[in-house]
């Protein structure tokens, strides 16, 4: 198929989309009926936003969320540079099977096995630094489910930053560093501005990640509740109510947001480096990098 051709590009478009919608129709359905005031399955539809309304005015909700957050930003903050000091390693390493198996073996255990070995592991790890040190670092709280969180989401962050400084060249920093720039000038000034959207990425997946995940945290958390976790307990509790329908409707929201915003900067950034790239003279470097391929 020619897809320089206006018709087949637009073809191409299309199909993707028409996939892409095709998955997400469970999805937008859910987010249909929770602006329902009949709730699902009623023969009679009503817009409301009541059910919204009531989830900003409970304060279990909202601590839930509160919490939700914070565990989100805090795994970010700790996975997404573990990850790329990680990817950093392996590129410069020599053995890189070995390393590539044991960052991807997280990926390969079932979470409900990971999340009952680390409920195991850290109830007998805290009792015996209790037993012996007379320390309780290891109680179940939002410590140990930060910890899940980063095993969880690491593996993910290291793929996404690896596929991106595949790309990168080292004979770059090699030239920065003959330049006279330290090993953290060549890295900030010539090499993350080109693995920089793979490090943008990564934080939005992980992000993600840590807010719809459910098993570890819900094994791990010690008494307190994130906004995933209390939407699964409630359903358990109440059944399907129009509540649940609603709550299930903002956490998807809230990840595509996420995801559409991160798209948007990405090309809008694109297109501002292109635009500078032609009118001080120098041609684009996506047509660059097509030239040196």
């Amino acid at each position: 198929m020619e897809y320089s051709s206006p018709w087949a590009n637009r073809a191409k478009w299309c199909y993707l989309l028409g996939v892409v919608f095709c998955l997400m129709l469970p999805v937008f359905y859910t987010i249909y009926v929770s602006f329902n005031e009949f709730g699902f399955g009623s023969p009679k539809y009503k817009f409301t936003l009541d059910y919204y309304v009531n989830l900003f005015q409970n304060e279990e909700i909202l601590n839930a969320l509160q919490w939700t957050l914070i565990l989100c930003l805090l795994t970010v903050v700790a996975t997404v540079p573990m990850s790329l000091l990680a990817a950093k390693f392996y590129k410069s390493a020599r053995n890189k099977v070995p390393f590539l198996i044991l960052m991807l073996m997280p990926l390969f255990i079932p979470a409900d096995i990971m999340a009952a070995s680390l409920l195991v592991f850290f109830k007998n790890l805290n009792h015996y630094l209790n037993a012996w040190l007379g320390l309780d670092w290891f109680n179940l709280s939002w410590y140990t489910v930060w910890i899940g969180q980063i095993l969880w989401t690491m593996p993910y962050a290291f793929v996404i930053i690896l596929i991106t400084m595949s790309r990168y060249r080292v004979q770059q920093t090699e030239a920065a560093r003959s330049c006279g720039a330290t090993a953290w000038q060549a890295f900030w000034q010539v090499e993350f501005p080109q693995i920089r959207p793979g490090v943008f990425s990564s934080c939005a997946f992980v992000f993600i990640l840590a807010f719809n995940e459910y098993t570890r945290t819900n094994l791990l958390n010690g008494g307190f509740a994130t906004f995933t976790t209390y939407v699964v307990n409630f359903m358990l509790s109440s059944g399907m109510e129009p509540e649940v329908y609603a709550m299930s409707a903002m956490i998807s929201v809230t990840s595509m947001v996420v995801i559409l915003s991160l798209i948007v900067y990405m090309l809008t950034r694109k297109e501002l480096r292109e635009s500078e790239e032609r009118g001080a003279g120098t041609p684009p470097r996506s047509a660059t990098m097509a030239g040196t391929g």
